[in-house]
């Protein structure tokens, strides 16, 4: 068990270091694993998070039409960086790049949250 606060004592600087290996020591560690497990357990994310985008890019686009607005439209130059991230992720793990992997994902995450977001503030800017 790890401590909240810092000690002094010897017996629990002893047991912090003989710690088993799957235990997580921060949120860096966390992450990683986290992600890195995600993509190498599972082929088919990078292909549903590709669909997911195309549906957000989609939905953009058609309430522009349908709204004769361009407010809609304001999210796509985001969901374009989350594309690229997108293309990036996916060389990132076909070339085992596990640090570029975790930092695009995070980008990719960040663009496409922010632009979901902007699509909500345009639903209600609009209504």
């Amino acid at each position: 068990m790890v401590p909240l606060t810092s000690t002094k004592d010897e017996n629990e600087a002893s047991e912090l270091a003989a710690a088993s290996p799957r235990e997580v020591r921060g949120l860096v560690e966390l992450t990683e694993r986290i992600v890195l497990g995600a993509y190498r357990g599972h082929p088919w994310i990078p292909r549903a998070l590709t669909i997911a985008l195309g549906v957000l890019v989609a939905t953009c686009l058609v309430a522009g039409v349908v709204r004769l607005s361009p407010l809609p439209l304001i999210p796509l130059p985001l969901f374009a960086g989350s594309a690229y991230a997108l293309v990036r992720i996916k060389a990132a793990r076909d070339a085992e790049a596990n640090q570029a992997l975790v930092r695009w994902t995070g980008l990719f995450t960040g663009a496409t949250l922010v632009g979901f977001w902007l699509i909500s503030m345009a639903g209600r800017w609009l209504s």
